[in-house]
């Protein structure tokens, strides 16, 4: 059924709605980076509603990571040197920056759903809402496939009800145009031009929160305004499903929640339907809090107890190679073995994620099938936000005081004194020594602010920070603790840059978390040994060059190493340069790096920081 708009509504005259200009790669890059900006600031909320399949709580942020990952791709597909990409051609960078930077069980999934929509068959030279409409319904229908065995109440669920949405908002476009082309040759088609002059009435779907207008504006059936009010359609069916999920789920129902995944795709689609509907989505979803945290404790719903790990890796291999390792772990599952199973991805490379006992069998799978890389795991129980039977830690609610305080992850003293000179508290450790649970509830109570923030500054610290402060929130109601995911030294301080005590919690930490995500991050280091690399074999005394988590490079100085990886990095854009200084550097790198950036970036800022860390004779962080 198309979504409903009443009588007296559709009949109201209002303002004709701004048209946007006609979708391309730039402007489909303008939609993600506001729908990543409204998932950052729904991140917690999300992440608060995460039972299903495992009450981890980092539901949220592992969608934000896995759409900056995805975002990231994009960036660099724009930056490339040649003609600028169609919008299919961007689909397939955003799905395949997804694919490579999925993280957990929800951040897999949507890396699937921008892959099917990617993989959809447009018609006609612009993207329209027969477009919109073919692309969420391809992406519904390869997550569905991709899902061992999939459960309604998810955000399978809600990406089919959108697509379903969807799919019937274009049938009523062409019953409307139809009517009004009357004498003419039939229904008119969506995939025309941006601009095509007919005088059908479109009416606009309502969506809850304001997203749209939700009356009917009579204006020209344009490719833009069938994009505008199918976005809206889907969006209104996404949020109607989400609404369902408890009825669908027992689970669900227990906890008395909605699905948090399925969350996650309704921001994304909110975003769509205000952003195609004229309005700047950052503003238009600012003050809306789109679903209710949790009400009552979670209930056991099986007697069975959950896998201890969770597992994901991305995979080199043929078609038929994966399709013999989903055989085979899947029965693995059945007998016993593990849950939540999901392979995605095609064109010789595949991300795998399943929830297991013997995290060995996986890997003997991938290794079986193929090239497995970029492996994590992750010991379930540890990240499970569980309720305890006393209260965490901290100190006692009346010697809270009303302050806010930062709590930063430091490995080595020259960074502990850079953070604490930026009014941080600085929890204190090693390379290789990551903080746990208690090292950062200990920290927490040690500031007594009644509002703390996290900087783990590690990315296998994130998902411990953002439990950390799951907890610490529910045991106080008087205390509020977020974790910003930071995932190394140069994110945490653009985040700290950017911390201003005097705004609301929520919008610091939105703040936060938008510095911190559009910081990449490279380094240098010294070789010990010979090696190989991503990048080749290296040899003792050589300089790697790292971006991101990858060796990009092998040179034979510091200097040539550090200025190729920034060279790679700003190739995507940036407007300042984040230099962290180890004990190592050699004399003069910093001073010839600057000089460098002056020369060749001349609108780039450079800061220099004496960070005195070891390792690595220079952090690198682009923003």
């Amino acid at each position: 059924m198309p979504p409903s708009v009443s009588g007296s509504a559709a009949s109201a005259a209002v303002p004709p709605r701004p048209d946007a200009s006609p979708v391309d790669a730039g402007a489909l890059r303008r939609w993600a980076g506001a729908a990543l900006t409204v998932l950052g600031r729904h991140r917690e909320e999300i992440d608060a509603l995460n039972v299903f399949p495992i009450a981890d709580s980092d539901t949220g942020t592992n969608m934000y990571l896995t759409f900056e990952a995805a975002c990231r791709a994009l960036d660099d597909r724009l930056a490339a040197p040649g003609p600028a990409p169609s919008v299919p051609e961007a689909l397939h960078a955003l799905a395949h920056g997804a694919l490579l930077g999925a993280r957990g069980n929800s951040g897999v999934i949507l890396s699937q759903l921008l892959r099917g929509a990617a993989a959809a068959r447009y018609t006609g030279s612009v993207v329209d809402g027969g477009a919109l409409a073919a692309g969420l319904a391809a992406g519904a229908e390869s997550a569905f496939e991709a899902v061992a065995r999939p459960a309604a109440g998810t955000i399978l669920s809600v990406a089919e009800a959108a697509a379903q949405a969807a799919s019937a908002a274009v049938l009523a476009i062409g019953e409307l145009t139809g009517q009004r082309a009357g004498a003419h040759s039939g229904p008119r088609g969506l995939s025309g031009p941006a601009g095509a002059d007919t005088a059908t009435a479109l009416p606009a779907a309502s969506v809850t929160g304001g997203a749209g207008p939700g009356t009917a504006a009579p204006a020209p059936l344009t490719a833009n305004h069938s994009l505008a009010y199918v976005a809206q359609a889907a969006a209104a069916g996404a949020r109607e499903a989400l609404a369902r999920t408890p009825d669908q789920l027992a689970v669900l129902r227990d906890a008395g929640v909605v699905d948090a995944g399925g969350l996650g795709l309704v921001v994304l689609l909110d975003t769509l339907a205000a952003y195609t509907g004229g309005l700047d989505p950052r503003g238009a979803l600012r003050q809306r809090r789109l679903a209710s945290a949790r009400s009552v404790e979670p209930a056991p719903t099986s007697a069975r107890a959950e896998p201890e790990f969770e597992v994901i890796y991305l995979l080199e291999a043929t078609e038929a190679a994966v399709a013999e390792l989903r055989r085979g772990l899947d029965e693995f599952c059945e007998r016993g073995g593990g849950d939540s199973l999901v392979v995605v991805g095609g064109d010789g490379l595949w991300r795998v994620h399943v929830h297991v006992d013997d995290a060995g069998v996986p890997l003997e799978a991938g290794i079986a099938a193929g090239r497995p890389r970029d492996i994590q795991i992750t010991h379930l129980a540890s990240q499970t936000a569980a309720p305890h039977p006393e209260p965490p830690t901290v100190s006692a609610t009346a010697n809270l005081r009303p302050t806010r305080a930062i709590v930063a992850v430091a490995y080595g003293e020259g960074i502990a004194g850079l953070l604490e000179a930026a009014g941080a508290h600085v929890l204190r450790t090693e390379p290789g020594r990551p903080p746990g649970a208690a090292d950062f509830e200990r920290a927490v109570a040690a500031t007594r602010a009644a509002e703390v923030v996290l900087l783990p500054n590690d990315a296998e610290t994130t998902a411990v920070a953002a439990a950390v402060a799951e907890r610490l929130s529910a045991g106080q109601p008087a205390m509020r603790v977020a974790a910003v995911p930071a995932k190394v030294t140069v994110q945490g301080i653009a985040a700290l840059a950017v911390h201003e005590p005097a705004r609301r919690f929520d919008a610091d930490v939105v703040a936060m978390t938008a510095a911190a995500g559009a910081t990449r991050y490279g380094a240098i280091e010294v070789a010990a040994t010979e090696a190989w690399t991503m990048a080749g074999v290296c040899r003792p005394g050589q300089v790697l060059g790292h971006v991101e988590n990858d060796v990009a490079l092998i040179e034979d100085g510091q200097a040539a190493a550090a200025e190729a990886v920034l060279e790679r990095m700003l190739s995507a854009g940036g407007e300042m340069v984040t230099l962290v200084v180890g004990d190592s550097t050699e004399p003069g790198l910093p001073e010839a790096v600057t000089e460098r950036m002056r020369t060749r970036h001349p609108v780039v800022d450079v800061v220099v920081y004496e960070g005195g860390q070891t390792g690595y004779p220079l952090l690198i962080g682009v923003e």
